[in-house]
């Protein structure tokens, strides 16, 4: 009987203690959740490793999620898959698509007494941007060169409409053929004074409210979509959307440094971490890990069993 006892109990018993053990020390990976004090002094071990050691937990996983995560490298390489690049032109489909089928109304929905009252002020600073673009195209040699072609051909069709002896008269005193040669120099009149006129007061407000009532309509106008207004077909749409996913890889891929750059992955990680409450991490470990710890309980109470009768059976061969 004596000799069963001794190859019964010290396995069970090291079964029991190695499973205990093993459930404590899990345990204590994650509680006390603070340290306990006795007469000022802190319990060893208090509070549990994780709580104890977050920071330098939170830091090291923020460093490692930067080093070996979200490297520019993989991200390159992530845009460069097929299925993330459909999925990107599908996203940028689907936005221009809610874009172009929705009216100027319903796109300023909320903003547009805001959008009226700017749209004056906005229109009047650009308004000298304007005038000067004008004036710039028309002094263009090949524009002046059609204005100036323009009017010879204004200028005989007038005379064409006088009467014989009108013609007669301006054909003697060579008027018409005057006129022709000063063309370059009536053209540069008329620029002055189209010029001039673009910045007087009264041109200038009038032009100006013009504009602005004009915008305000097509802001409010909720007859026509963006689509219909501008006339846009499903192969233009197509080639609108390429572009922008073309223009928006490239973007994303010469700018990937400077994005983690100022995202701070690593900051960003560490400080979402290390603000999480150590419950709710218990718990999500727990919840990945709690096959791995039933089974670390098992086999250390089996490793418990197996040192027991080790120590059972070399008592009994030393007896």
């Amino acid at each position: 009987m004596n000799t069963l006892l001794l190859f019964i109990v010290p396995p069970i018993a090291g079964a029991i203690i190695a499973y205990t053990t093993n459930v404590i020390a899990i345990k204590m990976l994650f509680r006390p959740l603070r340290e306990v004090r006795v007469l000022g002094i802190r319990l060893p071990f208090t509070p549990g490793i994780l709580p104890r050691q977050r920071k330098k937990l939170a830091v090291s996983i923020g460093a490692m999620v930067e080093r070996e995560l979200l490297t520019p490298d993989i991200l390159r390489r992530r845009l460069m898959l097929d299925e993330v690049r459909e999925k990107i032109l599908q996203s940028i489909s689907y936005f221009t698509a809610n874009i172009l089928d929705k009216t100027p109304g319903q796109l300023s929905e909320n903003i547009e007494n805001y959008l009226k009252d700017r749209i004056p002020c906005t229109i009047e600073k650009v308004y000298p941007v304007f005038c000067n673009s004008v004036m710039d195209f028309i002094r263009r040699d090949d524009i002046r060169r059609q204005i100036e072609s323009k009017g010879r051909i204004i200028l005989r069709a007038i005379i064409l409409k006088l009467s014989s002896l009108q013609r007669f008269f301006i054909s003697a005193g060579q008027y018409d053929q005057t006129l022709e040669e000063k063309m370059p120099e009536i053209i540069d009149d008329l620029c002055l004074s189209l010029e001039n006129l673009l910045n007087e007061t009264n041109v200038k407000n009038t032009l100006i409210d013009t504009a602005s009532k004009a915008i305000g309509n097509m802001v409010s106008d909720k007859s026509k979509t963006l689509r219909e207004m501008l006339e846009i077909d499903e192969d233009y749409k197509k080639k609108l959307d390429t572009y922008l996913f073309e223009k928006l890889v490239t973007a994303a891929d010469s700018q990937i440094e400077n994005i983690l750059a100022t995202i701070n992955i690593k900051a960003l990680v560490t400080d979402r971490i290390d603000s999480l409450d150590m419950e709710r991490v218990e718990r999500i470990i727990l919840d990945v890990m709690s096959d791995q710890f039933k089974w670390i309980h098992i086999f250390g109470g089996i490793l418990g069993f197996f040192i027991g009768l080790f120590q059972a059976t070399f008592t009994y061969l030393l007896r």
